[in-house]
């Protein structure tokens, strides 16, 4: 018996780990598939993007530059104070819900109407802005009013834009929104090419090349009709609860995230001049395509993880995924220590002393992506009770540090937002750390 026992348990042991053999390679497989269409469709569309915008970089002049870099600030301000985490909360809720379209339908409807609610309020605060900015700097107001028309029209075609690709992801349709992504980048790239043809170098002229990106974007998604529209019928004051009691404790975070930015730009350009504000945004290019990985983290990672209803597996995807990032992010901060005049060649020579600024500009995107990671794994798991804690850390640290820093040139504001996005890092580390050995303390109820 003892020996029929041992047999069929021999037996045993080499079927299983050819099983687990056959799933490991099937699980590498799959996310070698995802990662290769990622390159090639999202990497083409972004590549686009990125290279109008390099065109933008070489060929408008500083001052055009810096009206330009104040209005993609403001548009960036516009577009996230409109959403407020209501489109990433949509991960919370499809995890939740197990697809069940009878749950999910409601809540999008209600993060839908929230969202246009929040757009009219950001714009009202981005004129005030933008027309303070243009008093202050003796900037026409005719061209402030041109830019502040484009930037609302341009939020207001993504907003309704990016929620459609939202879903598309979640229900496994990367590919389709990768289309969608790209006629966008592709309109913009033959803006720029128009650009040079024509010689028009005004800012007003990369912001409609925006704007017709956008519109091109829900063009194309008119051809996708398999993402839910929301609910008609009068949505539930549960669903409204469930919602706002969910992105509540995040607002605090959004807000000191969106403000951040534009406050340091703001700053550079009033104790520095239009020459630091320039050169800070120039090299930020270089790093936005480093930045890459936080789009590959929405697109592919986010809605994957989405679709994971057990914690163990969920943590140990998190892990695996978070300990490629931070390789990823020393190999990349490393080839900008080493060669950094390599990568300055891709703004132009009116940049190209700054070897400094653009190992910073990395630096700070290393921590952008670690962080853009943890957060979103720490709200799929609805993780965020203490969020307004750390926002109102991350806001006092910006308060002490701004109001004693020098913003004489690039390389000083450079220096104050790496500092600032590695405080960032720290307090969502701490949140995720916390929910990992006592959920109860951060979970949201």
């Amino acid at each position: 018996m003892d020996a029929k026992y041992f047999l069929l348990d021999g037996e045993r042991k080499p079927v299983t780990n050819r099983f687990m053999s056959l799933a490991i390679t099937d699980r590498f497989a799959r996310w070698s598939r995802l990662s290769l269409e990622f390159a090639l469709s999202q990497g083409l569309a972004q590549s686009a993007g990125m290279i109008s915008g390099l065109i933008y970089v070489r060929l408008m002049p500083i001052d055009q530059y810096a009206l330009y870099a104040m209005a993609l600030s403001s548009l960036t301000f516009v577009a996230i104070s409109s959403d407020l985490g209501l489109t990433n909360s949509l991960n919370y809720f499809w995890r939740q819900s197990g697809r069940d379209e009878n749950v999910i339908e409601p809540i999008i409807a209600a993060v839908r109407r929230l969202r246009w609610v929040f757009l009219v309020l950001a714009s009202f605060v981005c004129g005030a802005f933008l027309l303070k900015t243009a008093t202050e700097r003796n900037i026409s107001i005719i061209s402030v009013l041109a830019c502040f028309g484009l930037v609302v029209a341009t939020a207001s075609s993504q907003l309704r834009a990016v929620l459609d690709i939202k879903l598309m992801r979640l229900q496994g349709m990367q590919r389709e929104s990768y289309y969608c992504e790209s006629a966008g980048s592709i309109t913009r790239l033959l803006a720029a090419v128009i650009m040079i043809v024509t010689g028009i170098t005004t800012a007003l002229f990369g912001l409609a090349g925006g704007l017709l990106g956008s519109l091109s974007i829900l063009a194309a998604l008119r051809g996708f009709m398999r993402t839910p529209r929301g609910n008609p019928q009068p949505i539930a004051r549960e669903t409204w609860h469930k919602v706002l009691h969910y992105i509540t404790p995040t607002f605090p975070t959004t807000l000191v995230y969106i403000a951040e930015g534009p406050l340091l730009l703001w700053l550079a350009l009033t104790f520095g001049g239009e020459a630091p504000l320039a050169e800070t945004f120039a090299v930020g290019r270089i790093g936005a395509i480093y930045g890459l990985l936080i789009i590959f983290n929405s697109a592919v990672v986010g809605p994957r993880l989405a679709c994971v209803s057990n914690d163990a597996h969920f943590t140990r995807m998190m892990g695996l995924f978070l300990l490629a990032l931070v390789f990823l992010s020393a190999a990349a901060t490393t080839v900008a220590y080493l060669t950094p005049s390599a990568l300055l060649l891709l703004i132009g020579p009116k940049y190209a002393h700054l070897d400094k600024q653009v190992v910073l500009s990395i630096a700070a995107s290393s921590f952008s992506v670690l962080t853009a990671f943890l957060a979103m794994a720490n709200r799929l798991r609805g993780w965020v009770r203490l969020e307004p804690v750390a926002a109102a850390c991350q806001a006092v640290a910006i308060f002490s540090l701004a109001s004693h820093w020098s913003f004489h040139d690039s390389a000083s504001v450079l220096e104050l937002i790496v500092i600032l996005a590695g405080l960032n890092f720290l307090w969502t580390s701490i949140t995720s750390v916390v929910g990992l050995w006592v959920p109860g303390v951060v979970r949201v109820r």
